[in-house]
């Protein structure tokens, strides 16, 4: 088993989370590898000076993190904090004040808050337990010199190595219970862009829905720089018939063909988007009248000379198109309704035609 795998090693309670455990595990390590930084920097007469409290630290470091493999989280961050709470404040008579062993107060706040499970009331209390402590550390303690005299080198080398465990373990909580939530929320935002193009796209075509065109043409409306817009209501000859002679199913693989034609015809910059049945409505942007007519034209023309496979059935159609320019000064939904009215014109008046 590899060190990763033994730290992340599942606890056996139920309905537990191992990030805690996991977090006191960790945190556990980095404050090891410290204080054998510490005894380093500070030589053999420290360690002779204290070797009882030295070595019941070490010993309790190894019990305690053995038994973050049984114990609950609760149990588990309490026994973290008595334990921090002593070996900060037994090593300040050994290394002195300025060697910055209170600052792993600092890492007791943030477990408090981040691994240790409970109501904010709970966490609150823990805080304050742990800021009173602080408070007395500093009224207790404040300016104390080691006992053992250490040089001025392996002062700062012991400054160093605290104030390294310290932002080590800062950094590592933070990663631990931020990675989770910040994985979740990208996954949930991807999500919510999914849904939001699922609920803004026909299924069969793929072209945006009737929901999308409306947004799309609110947010066309209040473009400054546009000069032109044309709207485009179109339309499926006889699609009915199409239906009843060959099937639903053949009529769907004729609305994807001819959805495909106007998209590819009209380009990216234009909205081809299914409105209903066999009914499309198209946006030109920065198109006047005149040129989207042209454009239509085109697409009349190759829609009419497709031949579209469907099942066994070779099926021939051509489409109807109303066409009106958008007056910037009026109303959208006025505009549809004139592209609707000259599509039924062109309807009425013979089908396959562009009327403008």
């Amino acid at each position: 088993m590899g060190l990763r795998q033994f730290i992340n090693r599942d606890i056996e309670f139920q309905n537990e989370t191992k990030r805690g455990v996991v977090s006191v595990r960790i945190l556990y390590i980095v404050t090891m590898l410290a204080f054998l930084l510490d005894l380093a920097f500070a030589g053999i007469p420290v360690i002779k000076k204290f070797p009882y409290r030295i070595g019941l630290i070490f010993l309790a470091m190894i019990i305690l993190f053995a038994n973050t493999y049984f114990l609950n989280t609760r149990a588990t961050i309490v026994l973290y904090l008595l334990f921090t709470f002593t070996f900060s404040l037994s090593m300040i008579p050994c290394f002195g004040w300025s060697a910055g062993m209170q600052n792993y107060f600092i890492v007791m706040l943030m477990v408090c808050f981040f691994a240790a499970h409970g109501s904010l009331g709970f966490k609150i209390i823990l805080t304050a337990i742990v800021l009173c402590v602080r408070i007395a550390a500093i009224f207790i303690y404040s300016g104390t010199l080691p006992e053992v005299k250490i040089s001025e080198v392996s002062g700062k080398l012991i400054q160093s190595s605290n104030i390294t465990a310290v932002f080590l373990s800062a950094v590592i909580l933070a990663y631990i219970y931020s990675h989770r939530e910040n994985v979740e929320e990208s996954k949930l935002m991807k999500f919510n862009d999914r849904l939001m193009k699922e609920a803004n796209t026909d299924q069969l075509t793929g072209l945006g829905n009737r929901r999308y065109a409306r947004a799309y043409l609110e947010s066309v409306k209040r473009a400054s720089y546009l000069d032109a817009i044309s709207v485009c209501m179109a339309d499926i000859d006889f699609f009915k018939k199409v239906n009843d002679t060959y099937g639903h199913d053949a009529g769907d693989e004729v609305l994807k063909a001819v959805s495909a034609a106007l998209k590819n015809g009209c380009g990216e910059k234009t909205l081809v988007s299914r409105w209903g049945g066999e009914e499309f409505l198209i946006v030109f942007t920065g198109v006047n009248g005149d040129d989207a007519f042209m454009i239509l034209e085109k697409l009349r023309s190759e829609v009419q000379k497709m031949t579209i496979k469907a099942l066994e059935n070779e099926i021939k159609v051509t489409m109807t198109f109303g066409l009106t320019e958008y007056d910037f000064g009026g109303d959208m939904e006025k505009a549809i309704k004139e592209a609707d009215e000259k599509l039924y014109l062109g309807k009425t008046g013979g089908r396959n035609k562009v009327i403008y």
